[in-house]
């Protein structure tokens, strides 16, 4: 019994029904567990009720697990559909038998053989990854992880469950679509597995989880037993950034990846697969699928293509603006790298005295540097100091002006007494010069002898 697990909403109910009958025809006995993402996908599902499917509600799964539904708040859409995976995982891990393998797929994988290859290479290994395999033209993407979540498979003994938990944990802190210098998405914490978690291995099949980024240099055909690619059987292909268009006629996304669709490629892979989702579609198609560019020139809805023609052109000029500021950017850094290299060639014949009195000048600039580091300190130091006794003082010379203001005020108020005292005192003597008058006249009209 092989175990595995995926998760999609109603936008890819098609090709998640897609991946289930290509398991059922290449799988041989096994359980798929879907996480549902919406109620459209649950009841859709429960209706069909599909052979050897579970479903698992996405309420379920994150009622049950807080660091999941706090992280559901913080991020976008898609960077929580990505956080789900490894909580998925780590979720049913436990449940399948001891020693047994778990493999999520991403819902827009399709089986054109069986996947025991992919079993006999994983041996006995506890996780098994799969290698993006850029071509050289597209190694600069491997900045954005060197292995692809569309196949991961944990096995259940102590090395798969510590690999689940710590991936979902760190998941659970950070999960976005955007690129930092060791994380993006829930994909590049892949890179250090091999490192953290021995027992972990990067299948080399060509035919495992073929894809629009690893395709540009491949050839496909039909092959006796299905698809082969560069001679070999094809078990798996991502129909990774498959668009639809309108009327059957889609977009496959390989111009991200500078990558054209060949015979081989159109007839033996897409063509098959797009007529599977017609079969689920609810409303019967009235077109044949086709892929960007049609093979007829006179396709009628060719003119579906313009606008998304359109805003591809957009962004890719969009694109281009920055691409040509890098190279601006890049081309100065070669020219200073230019000119550096000019003066070393200019001083490559150096004897080792002149590089000996280089580094004793060396030695001498970082002595003085480092005098003079500490001697901003010092001045640091001082100004700080200086600055504390200038505040002191000016609390000093505050106190001093409220003293004076005060005395002032004292002084004045002695002023306007004595000015109040030398008022009485006049008045005093001029009573008194009154009566002493008084008294020399009495003193004169008295008669004499009396």
């Amino acid at each position: 019994m092989r175990h595995y697990c995926t998760y999609f909403d109603g936008n890819y109910l098609t090709r998640g029904l897609a991946l289930h009958q290509s398991l059922v025809r290449h799988a041989g006995n096994f359980e798929l567990t879907v996480l549902c993402m919406d109620e459209a996908v649950e009841t859709a599902l429960r209706q069909k009720a599909l052979p050897c499917v579970h479903l698992l509600p996405l309420a379920k799964l994150v009622a049950q697990y807080p660091a999941l539904g706090a992280a559901r708040g913080d991020r976008t859409h898609l960077e929580f559909y990505f956080t789900c995976t490894s909580w998925l995982m780590q979720h049913l891990l436990p449940s399948v038998p001891a020693g047994e393998f778990l493999t999520y797929l991403d819902a827009d994988l399709y089986f054109f053989g069986s996947p025991q290859v992919i079993y006999d290479e994983i041996g006995a290994a506890s996780v098994a990854i799969t290698p993006h395999r850029f071509p050289a033209s597209l190694a600069h993407l491997e900045r954005y992880g060197k292995f692809n979540v569309g196949w991961v498979s944990l096995r259940h003994d102590a090395t798969g469950l510590a690999c689940a938990a710590d991936w979902a944990d760190r998941c659970a802190e950070w999960c976005f679509n955007r690129l930092e210098a060791d994380r993006y998405a829930d994909q590049k914490y892949l890179d250090a597995w091999k490192d953290r978690f021995p027992g972990t291995i990067s299948l080399q099949h060509p035919g495992v989880n073929a894809a629009p980024w690893n395709v540009k240099d491949c050839t496909f055909a039909a092959g006796p037993s299905g698809p082969t690619v560069n001679g070999r059987p094809l078990v798996f292909y991502h129909y990774h950034a498959l668009l639809h268009l309108g009327r059957q006629l889609y977009d496959p996304g390989l111009h991200r990846y500078d990558a054209v669709m060949p015979p081989g490629l159109r007839e033996h892979i897409y063509l098959p697969y797009l007529r599977r989702l017609l079969a689920h579609e609810a409303v019967p198609a009235t077109d044949e699928p086709e892929v960007l560019p049609p093979i007829r020139a006179d396709d009628s809805r060719s003119s579906l293509a313009l606008p998304h023609l359109l805003e591809r052109l957009q962004a890719s000029e969009l694109d281009r603006a920055q691409r040509l500021s890098a190279i601006e950017e890049t081309l100065a850094a070669i020219q200073q790298t230019a000119a550096y290299v000019q003066v070393v060639e200019k001083d490559r014949d150096l004897t080792r005295r002149d590089l000996r009195t280089m580094e004793k000048d060396r030695n001498r600039a970082q002595a003085e540097l480092d005098q003079t580091v500490t001697y901003l300190r010092t001045v640091e130091l001082d100004r700080t100091e200086r600055l504390a006794s200038i505040h002191f003082h000016q609390e000093k010379l505050k106190e001093a002006y409220a003293d004076h203001a005060h005395n002032v005020a004292y002084i004045e108020k002695l002023h306007a007494e004595i000015a109040a005292h030398v008022k009485i005192a006049a008045e005093h003597n001029a009573i008194i010069a009154q009566l002493n008058e008084q008294l020399r006249v009495a003193t004169e009209r008295r008669p004499a002898g009396s």
